[in-house]
């Protein structure tokens, strides 16, 4: 049998495409596959911002006038890139396991200590999503005193939009890590001059990966839709052993999501749900058309709460009424001149510790005890990723 699959001319859609292709063959090694590459009415418009952009599906509306014309059997979309609205004539039959949903911000090492004298920070996204949950998530996070964050429009696939990071008078970029992973994982020989490029760019940053709770991701994010046309009975049946039900069924929930706050790009909503042994987290953040401020984390537990116990019942009613684990001494010791860090719950610092440092420590864990927990949510990195 042969099969032909389309999607869009980029290099990023091209390598989704043949991995789609790949899982194909390794469910059916009988099928031939060619593929089909083309420009879409959003890759033709580079000068307007996406949210601006009148059209539906911008990026996905003209592969599917081809799908139903019979020029390809199917197509290989980024799902986030698909209207929430459903068409009456295709379906999306099939989706691989979604990669990390994440985005990722990255900053130009040369420019950083700019940005810790003036406390100002330019960050190009073209996402108003992105742009309203992290202007208070950087402002706490990043090692720096900022006072304004300025975020600035910007189009083009993900090595235009870095190459625009090093040309452009900015400080930072904000990309789908799914995406830039998907580049550099790549192993075709044809994307090598595109992950050499990537890597070299990635040692001039520093980076950090944005977490879900703070900056949920556009729905779908992450994710492979692979669309056919309905009348197509026959792929609906060889899709179904690549298809990864869970990704189906959770992207499925973050479109319904944010549908009922009326869809579309211009949204600045984010909505990201995962699902666990325990049950499904589902966070919300962002601000509706009608001006409400969505900022929620919720959880549907995966099976019925236990009753609750009385509370003549329960011990110990105090904490110090017991004590569940032994302390055991673990002897380290600092090479002179260098430093070190102690990562660690606050009741890990022995209650005896006496040095050079034992003040500052003392300080930091009176500090930590008397927050609850530790604020710091990653780990500013220099350097290329390892």
């Amino acid at each position: 049998m042969r099969l032909t699959i389309a999607s869009r001319r980029s290099e990023l859609a091209r390598i989704q495409a043949l991995q789609v292709g790949e899982a194909l063959r390794a469910a059916h090694p009988q099928l031939e596959i060619n593929y089909s590459f083309r420009e879409s009415l959003g890759d033709k418009n580079q000068n307007d911002p996406l949210w601006q952009m009148p059209e539906k599906g911008v990026f996905t509306q003209d592969f599917r006038e081809g799908l139903l014309r019979g020029e390809f059997d199917l197509v290989v979309h980024s799902w986030k890139d698909l209207t929430i609205e459903n068409d009456p004539e295709t379906e999306i039959a099939a989706t691989l396991p979604r990669a990390d949903a994440r985005d990722l911000l990255l900053v130009r090492n040369d420019r950083w200590a700019e940005v810790e004298r003036t406390g100002v920070i330019s960050i190009l996204t073209s996402s108003p999503r992105r742009a309203y949950n992290l202007d208070s998530f950087l402002r706490e996070v990043l090692p720096a005193k900022l006072s304004k964050l300025n975020f600035v429009n910007v189009r083009g696939n993900v090595p235009t939009r870095v190459r625009k990071l090093f040309q452009s008078d900015v400080d930072g970029l904000i990309v789908a890590k799914a995406a830039l992973d998907r580049l550099l994982e790549a192993n075709q020989a044809e994307f090598a001059a595109t992950r050499a490029e990537l890597r070299e760019a990635l040692s001039r940053c520093r980076f950090i990966v944005l977490p879900l709770r703070a900056n949920p991701s556009a729905p779908a994010q992450g994710a492979l839709a692979i669309e056919i046309s309905r009348r197509r009975e026959d792929l609906r049946h060889l899709l179904a052993p690549i298809n990864c039900p869970e990704t189906l069924a959770v992207v499925a929930r973050e479109r319904e999501v944010l549908a009922s706050y009326g869809g579309g790009c211009h949204q600045k909503i984010g909505v990201s749900v995962l699902r666990r042994p325990f049950g499904e987290v589902t966070f919300l953040r962002g601000v509706s058309d009608d001006d409400r401020v969505l900022d929620g984390c919720s959880l549907q537990t995966a099976k019925p709460r236990p009753p609750k116990i009385p509370r003549a019942q329960l011990w110990p009613l105090n904490p110090s009424e017991v004590d569940w684990f032994q302390r055991e001494r673990i002897s380290a010791t600092v090479p002179d001149g260098q430093a070190a860090l102690w990562i660690a719950k606050a009741d890990a610092l022995p209650n005896d510790y006496v040095g050079a440092r034992s003040n500052n420590l003392g300080q930091w864990r009176r500090d930590v005890e008397a927050s609850g927990s530790s604020r710091h949510l990653g780990q500013w990195l220099r350097g290329k990723p390892g």
